[in-house]
């Protein structure tokens, strides 16, 4: 039922509550239907790389979901190779209009970082002897976040991922090229695509010192860009025990630390064992409460999470080690591989069900 719809259906039945044929009072109105600020979503990775697979993913996600995240590096292989770049991104243009036709809104992070870890450049650009340190990379880089943007129009574009952990612990040449690629960017987007906002994510366990020493003062770097909104990434199965030890104000410093609207783009928790974590579904629903708690205390605008289903690791065909890096985050689906639904799912759903009041 849509949000608007349940709640004109409660507020009739609490007027319905309030009568009474003997001009008695009768018993109170039940409360109104608790909102959230928040969207809610899920990118549309499969847990194979199959064609029928990924579509069979989007027509179960579009059930839980308002919006969609595509989070990806610039295709830097085949750009390399020759391939037109206005090929390249009619073929992510198709699948956003696919998804714009399912009724999902937008979010676009062209990430040029290693998604595996963060201190380092995208390894398909390493692998082919290349950095974006090289003005030629570089150029390339910001060329095709600009077309994305024409080509796009997303409601929020991420220009980098986790950037807090590169700050802290990475090349600090690096660190100061993606900031200034990202605010020289920034500027262009909105021009390129007014209702765009721009944004970079921080990675919320790393700041909050839950990974071991956090080195700097992360939220002091949040002015240093020039950005429209705050992405927030936060796998808390790697710090805690359970998802209740999780401090109740491990998002809220971020809400003191800036007046930009706060938005949840990646995280998870595990509902099972895996090399570096302890979970269980039962954790996994936990985990889903705590955080909703989490976002609520600070108005998020958005949720998004990058893993719908189960990721079957093997399938993918990765070198040994980054599949075995990448299985840590293989069960942090609300459905397995085989798009069975986990407890976790009937959570989400909860929470999905209370009307959303954002744009």
């Amino acid at each position: 039922m849509p949000a608007a719809a349940a709640l004109a259906l409660a507020t009739a039945a609490a007027t319905l509550a309030g009568c009474s044929t003997d001009g008695a009072s009768g018993p109170p109105p039940p409360p109104p239907p608790l909102t959230r600020s928040f969207a809610m979503g899920w990118a549309p990775t499969p847990p194979r790389l199959d064609e029928a697979v990924l579509f069979a993913v989007i027509d179960s996600l579009i059930r839980v979901a308002e919006f969609t995240i595509i989070q990806q590096p610039v295709p830097w292989p085949e750009l390399l190779a020759g391939q037109p770049m206005a090929d390249l991104i009619e073929e992510r243009g198709g699948l956003v209009d696919f998804l714009r036709a399912k009724g999902l809104s937008i979010v676009f992070l062209v990430d040029p970082l290693d998604g595996l870890d963060r201190r380092k450049e995208d390894p398909e650009l390493l692998a082919a002897g290349r950095s974006i340190l090289e003005p030629e990379i570089r150029a390339m880089h910001d060329e095709w976040v600009r077309r994305i943007a024409a080509r796009v129009r997303p409601v929020y574009l991420g220009l980098a991922s986790e950037i807090n952990t590169l700050a802290a612990r990475g090349d600090a040449a690096l660190y100061a090229q993606i900031l200034d690629m990202i605010n020289t960017l920034a500027p262009e987007v909105r021009q390129i695509s007014p209702s765009t906002e721009v944004f970079v994510s921080f990675q919320v366990d790393e700041a909050n010192g839950a990974l071991g020493d956090p080195l700097i003062d992360h939220f002091a770097l949040i002015d240093d860009f020039d950005i429209d909104a705050l992405g927030l990434s936060s796998y808390p199965v790697f710090a805690f025990d359970r998802p209740a030890d999780v401090p109740g104000d491990y998002l809220a410093r971020f809400d003191a630390a800036t007046d930009l609207p706060l938005i949840m783009v990646e995280g998870g928790w595990s509902s099972a064992d895996t090399p570096l974590t302890r979970g269980t579904p039962q954790e996994q629903v936990d985990y889903f409460r705590r955080y909703e708690e989490l976002l609520d205390g600070i108005r998020a605008e958005l949720w998004v999470l990058l893993t719908f289903a189960d990721l079957d690791i093997a399938s993918f065909g990765l070198p040994p080690a980054r599949s075995a890096t990448l299985s840590n985050f293989a069960f942090m689906g609300i459905v397995d591989a085989d798009l069975r639904r986990k407890p976790s799912y009937a959570e989400w759903v909860r929470i999905f069900q209370r009307p959303w009041t954002g744009r």
